[in-house]
């Protein structure tokens, strides 16, 4: 009975977030709902840890081949799921097949081996006596363990490489990201982070268990409680987080040169556009508000608007942005009494009173909430 409880926990959590992110194609999310392939492929993986460990080798045999392919899917999956929530922004075959291509061979492989060389009863003694055992191999079996010894080495190998692949592009993109949100930039890029860091510690764990090796779990059902606690925790982790979690795109092209902005457009023409758009429609109040959203109100290109408001004002956007937000919650506070501090964030266009403390610290070296408290005293002692 524990073996079985054990086996299907992590099941039940990829089946559950297969199903949630997978429907929630309401809302448009790219990256929520290929997180939701990545769960299926999950499922299937997990699947078949039940099938091979339970055991039921007459089953796990027609499924080992896959189990071997989604193994290895895993993590370029997921560099994939990273690059839609921080670059790219759709999946696409041509872009994204280079990733998915070694797993794809390696699944031929050992496919091929089975198909070609094995019957049920020798597949199952290859699995369940000669893998275990450590036997000596020859023949079909010696084809066999090569490329199986390969998948594991392979699934070791990218597990370092896409983690690093990760939080590299995670770095770069946060490096940026404050030049293309007014709101994103602290509450998304902290869910990213703490993503990557689940999914460190998953690879942290599965290189541990690929080490080991899955037929050392098999005589003892007791083995199986850490792997089953660690990866049903931290898958459940991935899908909660990665269902709050909303893409925080940019552009990996270059920007353009000072001397290629003066041949296309007129900085001088463009600087008061922007402070129209801001001091007079007041778009900052759009708590969405995006540098896309700017380019498309000025009619121009967003690397424009960028270098305009990063050389002409000499801020980043989400600050520019703020700073307006800011002294517009200083005239709601002074202006309308009874607001509460909530009201007064969701007004001026910050997401929550957090944002607004934290770009009024900024740029008033003191929280909203103290500067409220002071100038209530200034005026009861006025």
């Amino acid at each position: 009975m524990l073996k079985l409880i054990l086996l299907l926990n992590p099941v039940y959590v990829t089946l559950f977030w297969a199903i949630v992110l997978n429907t929630n194609h309401s809302k448009h999310n790219i990256p929520k709902v290929f997180l939701g392939k990545f769960m299926i492929v999950g499922f299937i993986l997990y699947i078949s840890h039940f099938l091979y460990y339970y055991p039921l080798p007459s089953v796990y045999i027609y499924v080992d081949s896959i189990y071997q392919y989604c193994s290895l899917l895993v993590y370029p999956l997921y560099y994939i799921y990273v690059r839609l929530l921080t670059i790219d922004l759709s999946f696409a075959w041509k872009q994204h097949a280079k990733y998915l291509l070694l797993p794809t061979c390696m699944f031929i492989l050992y496919s091929a081996g089975i198909l070609l060389f094995m019957n049920k009863e020798s597949h199952i003694d290859f699995l369940y006596r000669v893998l275990p055992h450590h036997l000596p191999v020859e023949g079909s079996f010696l084809y066999q363990k090569i490329v199986y010894t390969c998948c594991r080495g392979i699934f070791v190998v990218q597990a370092f490489l896409y983690l690093y692949a990760a939080f590299r592009l995670i770095a770069r993109n946060k490096a940026r990201v404050q030049n293309y949100y007014s709101n994103q930039c602290d509450d998304s890029l902290q869910k990213i982070n703490l993503l990557t860091l689940t999914l460190a510690m998953s690879i942290v764990a599965g290189i541990i268990l690929d080490i080991m090796g899955k037929e050392s779990f098999l005589q003892n059902e007791y083995a199986l409680i850490a792997p089953s606690v660690i990866f049903t925790i931290m898958l459940f982790a991935i899908g909660w987080l990665g269902n709050l979690q909303r893409a925080v795109l940019t552009d990996e092209q270059e920007s353009i040169t000072q001397n290629e902005i003066a041949d296309e457009l007129n900085v001088s023409q463009l600087k008061p556009t922007v402070l129209h758009l801001f001091e007079e429609e007041k778009i900052y109040l759009n708590k969405d508000l995006t540098l896309w959203d700017v380019a498309r109100l000025a009619a121009t290109n967003r690397t424009y608007i960028s270098y305009v408001i990063n050389n002409e004002f000499g801020l980043n956007f989400c600050t520019f942005v703020n700073n307006y937000r800011v002294e517009y919650a200083k005239i709601l506070m002074q202006q309308s009494k009874e607001l509460d501090n909530d009201e007064i964030a969701e007004l001026s266009g910050f997401g929550s009173v957090d944002s607004l403390n934290r770009s009024f610290l900024s740029k008033e070296q003191i929280t909203f909430r103290k500067y409220r408290n002071t100038e209530s005293l200034k005026n009861l002692t006025s």
